[in-house]
């Protein structure tokens, strides 16, 4: 199942869930507006229950929730796009690892998470930034974002 955890100013059907979904059909997008993170990562956890095989696309903050429900409950999740992820927090040391099938796309002209950040957690935990010249909401990069989700997603998903 291919999911899509939206960012803090964001919502679950917004331009990132338009363009997964043209290219991907089903796409579950749950809806955490309004939810801190303690209750997006108890909703997250609750609507995965009993998943297996899950890609979940994270964007931002809904990055940082995907990494963070990983290290709860690793037997769920095949892979992770983490799209800007918010991992320069605090609470982003609880997340000793991620998956092998982990791709990371953060954009230079980032103005909202720290690129340096992002790419220190990542190079402790072995997984590569694929960094482009893009801001933070990476609408330019979406085109690199669905090649990314194509080439991991199981290949039954891979399209519409």
């Amino acid at each position: 199942m291919l999911m899509f955890f939206h960012g803090l100013e964001s919502g679950p059907h917004g331009a990132k869930y338009q363009l997964l979904s043209e290219a991907f059909g089903e796409v579950n997008s749950p809806d955490f507006q309004g939810m801190d993170l303690e209750q997006r990562l108890a909703h997250a956890e609750e609507i995965t229950r009993g998943a297996a095989g899950l890609t979940i696309v994270g964007s931002s903050f809904g990055g940082l929730v995907a990494a963070l429900l990983y290290a709860q409950v690793p037997d769920r999740i095949h892979a992770l796009v983490l799209l800007a992820p918010a991992l320069h927090r605090d609470i982003a040391d609880a997340v000793p690892a991620l998956p092998p099938h982990t791709v990371v796309i953060h954009g230079t002209h980032d103005d909202v998470v720290p690129l340096d950040e992002v790419r220190a957690f990542c190079q402790s935990r072995g997984v590569e930034v694929i960094e482009v010249d893009d801001g933070h909401r990476l609408l330019g990069s979406m085109p690199l974002v669905i090649e990314k989700v194509r080439s991991i997603l199981p290949s039954d998903r891979v399209s519409p």
